[in-house]
């Protein structure tokens, strides 16, 4: 059975050669055989199999790797290799058959339980002689055995004693142990002396080379030597390496954050939250990694067989700058340089709470900052704010990020969404990230609606002329005088209404709260045609498509009123014995009698009279498509002379004065012996001269004239109540006006003629109405009688 003496186990794959009847064992790698079983080979059909202790403390059988059998033995030619290898089923324990061997020698296999004789080869036995022939009296015994009892390390950062095997950066360790008090302890390296030294009186003796001990592997064994000169077996060895060579600088690869919301690699000059990111990088296999943080170390850890190391802080880093290096150290205690540094910052404070952002609406005729509660139609409004020159801005819309942006050198920060928001409301707020990641508490939040639906087509505008003479609606395809109409219709509260010449844009207006809107231009619409249209935009500033056009034409220029264009040519009297023409100064007894002229056709003439009571006017006539025009006053024109003037009007309300001379003519109304009330005049602005019975007036002393015989007394009674009496001139004419202004509403007025015998006639009543007061106000009544839909309007209705 073999073992290995310093290790307690056998090699696993060995060489047997058979040379002769004997068996040698081959180590691997060498190419003597480290033993020789004589006679193995001497005819025994049973040879035993070698067995080996397996680092598992087990026994196995060393099995060919040829696989033949070798169940009574190993079956080899002359001169022949066989490699074999521990192998098969366990046999059993091998701690207690083997035991040191007893000659201590630092052969590499032991050999048990065969009565074969064994010859360890180049291994240094040491064997007793005990041959009585040969002594003689001197002392020829030699000591014992010795041992090394420590091998102390006393260099760099791996201190104290060295066992078998290790590595070491001290190439003087110290050797010590126990002797014969003055004996001589010879040290040797490698099989070759390079010391002695005595044991002292202690029994003690201890020892450290002069010269260094070459990088390497070094076999330290001792032997001991008496004063007789006798020298005892070596001792047991210590195998060391010497190793003075320090490491490559370690790698430090990796800082890995795993902390809050940015996580991942911590770059060089980087920024974390984690207060202990774990760290990992590369080395020797089995050195030990030192961590330093600012020069201190924080803590320490292994490589493994693989060359990598990990580390993770057992402390927090506190907040601010951190320069991480590490150095490795080997078995040997070779303390590598530092790793280049690493350098990042920890930070665990949440940035402040920033500012309301700005928001801004970008499209449409509605443009500018939005302020909370707003309508807007930007789908992608720009948000722009300040923050911490590096950190991120998380903007989140209804509590779901929308997307972030980094605050530039200057503190500022400016974003616009890749995807438009939907309809509908919108709570915006924004967070600032610092670069470790740590999140501060949102914005106050601002809340928008966003609303990309335009309004319906809104209706055809009103346009309202109320620039005299002619004022009220005007129709589509109509005509006014009125440069500045105002404009009205209804619509959504709170919307904009755009007014529109054609392409021009007029001006706006905002549909108030009921519902309705109205506009009057600024600057006077030029004559000539124009087509008005309006266009709705909602709050959010969606337009509607423009209305239908109101067309009309602006006529601001009066008409033409020469002599020959505009005139009276004739005054026709068609009452009395003498009837027909009335020439210009000429008399007439027919006090409505019919005038005509010539005009431009479509306009409008009127025709006033300058009488007793003043200029009034009488009538009115449209101008036909001949020029000619012919009308009969209104009311009875009063006796005297009438002076006949004219004004003419185009359909647009424009009115001048003719430039014709007045048409002058006097009335002369054939007197008789009844009594009678020829008019009843208006004195008082702005309507003047004759009433009609039954008219109203604001004159509530209005003039009556009347006929009678010559020299009757003529008594006015208005009803029952006399208010006054005259006598008629000699021409059967009179006339009178109240002292005493006549109360408001309805009068009839009468007369009573008495001639000078006392005999009484009366005259028919002249009712009127006297109304000096202000209108009160009304309800104001509006009929559509356009189109299918007709019928009262009523407020708010649409026509």
């Amino acid at each position: 059975m073999l073992k290995n003496v310093n290790d307690d186990f056998a090699p696993e794959n060995i060489t047997l050669k058979r040379v002769g009847k004997a068996l040698h064992v081959i180590q691997e790698g060498d190419t003597q055989p480290s033993i020789i079983i004589e006679d193995y080979f001497d005819g025994d059909p049973n040879n035993q199999v070698l067995l080996g202790m397996a680092e598992d403390g087990q026994l196995y059988a060393y099995v060919p790797l040829s696989g033949e059998g070798y169940d009574t033995g190993y079956l080899i030619a002359d001169g022949n290799l066989s490699p074999v290898a521990l192998g098969g089923e366990p046999m059993g324990p091998g701690s207690g058959i083997f035991s040191a061997p007893g000659d201590d020698d630092d052969s590499l296999f032991g050999l048990l339980g065969f009565l074969a004789t064994a010859t360890s080869m180049g291994i240094g036995a040491a064997i007793a002689m005990n041959d009585d022939d040969n002594r003689d009296n001197g002392d020829h015994v030699a000591p014992d055995k010795p041992a090394i009892g420590d091998t102390v390390d006393d260099v760099g950062s791996i201190k104290g004693p060295l066992k078998s095997g290790d590595v070491t950066d001290d190439s003087a360790p110290t050797l010590s142990g126990r002797g014969e008090p003055g004996d001589t302890i010879h040290i040797y390296d490698n099989g070759k002396e390079i010391g002695s030294v005595k044991v002292g009186d202690d029994g003690k003796w201890t020892y450290t080379p002069e010269k260094p001990l070459d990088d390497g592997k070094h076999d330290l064994t001792v032997a001991e030597e008496d004063p007789s000169g006798n020298i005892s077996p070596p001792s047991d060895p210590i195998v060391i390496t010497v190793d003075t060579v320090p490491p490559n600088a370690p790698t430090l690869q990796h800082v890995i954050d795993k902390v809050g919301a940015v996580v991942g690699e911590v770059n060089q000059n980087g920024w974390t939250d984690d207060t202990r990111p774990e760290m990992s990088g590369t080395g020797e296999p089995g050195a030990t990694i030192t961590i330093y943080d600012n020069g201190r170390a924080i803590g320490q850890t292994g490589v493994n067989a693989d060359g990598r190391w990990y580390f993770k802080p057992t402390q927090n880093l506190a907040d601010g700058n951190h320069d991480i290096t590490v150095t490795q150290t080997d078995k040997a205690g070779n303390v590598s340089d530092p790793s280049p540094i690493r350098d990042f910052n920890v930070i665990t404070g949440a940035p402040e709470k920033p500012e309301q952002p700005d928001v801004l609406d970008n499209t449409g005729p509605k443009t500018g900052p939005l302020d909370s509660g707003d309508v807007t139609d930007e789908t992608k409004p720009t948000f722009n704010g300040e923050g911490t020159p590096g950190n991120v801005i998380i903007i989140k819309d209804n509590d779901e990020v929308i997307g972030s942006t980094i605050v530039d050198d200057d503190g500022k920060w400016t974003f616009t969404p890749t995807d438009d928001l939907d309809e509908g409301e919108h709570e915006l707020e924004v967070s600032e990230q610092d670069k470790a990641g740590n999140i501060s508490d949102p914005s106050d939040p601002i809340q928008i609606v966003v609303d990309t639906t335009p309004p319906a087509k809104p209706d055809v505008a009103n346009a309202l002329d109320d620039n005299d003479p002619i004022t009220g609606k005007i129709q589509d395809g109509g005509v006014t005088d009125d440069s500045r109409p105002t404009f009205s219709g209804g619509g959504e509260p709170g919307d904009t209404i755009t007014i529109y010449d054609g392409d021009e844009i007029l001006g706006t207006t905002v549909i108030d709260d009921d519902g309705k809107w109205s506009f009057t231009p600024g600057e006077p619409l030029d004559d000539g045609d124009h087509s008005i249209t309006v266009t709705q935009t909602d709050l959010a500033g969606n337009t509607s498509e423009p209305s239908d056009s109101l067309d009309f034409g602006v006529d601001t220029t009066p008409p033409e009123a020469g002599e020959d264009v505009l005139k009276i040519t004739g005054v026709a009297d068609n009452v009395g014995d003498q009837q027909g023409n009335v020439a210009s100064g000429e008399i007439t007894d027919d006090s409505q009698p019919a005038i005509t002229g010539i005009g431009e056709a479509g306009n409008t003439v009127f025709v006033y009279s300058t009488d007793a009571a003043g200029k009034h006017l009488i009538g009115s006539a449209v101008v036909d498509s001949t020029g000619n025009w012919s009308m009969t006053p209104d009311a009875p024109l009063l006796e005297g002379l009438n002076g006949l003037t004219l004004e003419t009007q185009d359909p647009a309300g424009n009115r001048i004065a003719g430039e014709a001379p007045s048409y002058d003519i006097t009335l002369l109304i054939p007197t008789g012996t009844e009594p009678a009330i020829t008019s009843v005049v208006d004195n008082s602005e702005p309507h003047t001269g004759a009433l009609q019975k039954g008219e109203a007036t604001n004159d509530n002393t209005p003039t009556l004239n009347g006929s009678a015989a010559p020299g009757d007394i003529v008594t006015i009674k208005d009803g029952s109540t006399v208010l006054g009496s005259v006598t008629a001139d000699s021409n059967g004419k009179w006339t009178f006006t109240p002292d005493t202004a006549l109360a408001d509403g309805n009068h009839s007025f009468a007369v009573t003629a008495t001639d000078p015998a006392g005999n009484h006639k009366g005259s028919g009543s002249f009712p009127i109405v006297i109304d000096t007061g202000a209108p009160a106000a009304s309800d104001v009544a509006a009929n559509d009688d356009v189109g299918d839909v007709t019928g009262t309007v009523n407020d708010g209705d649409t026509t």
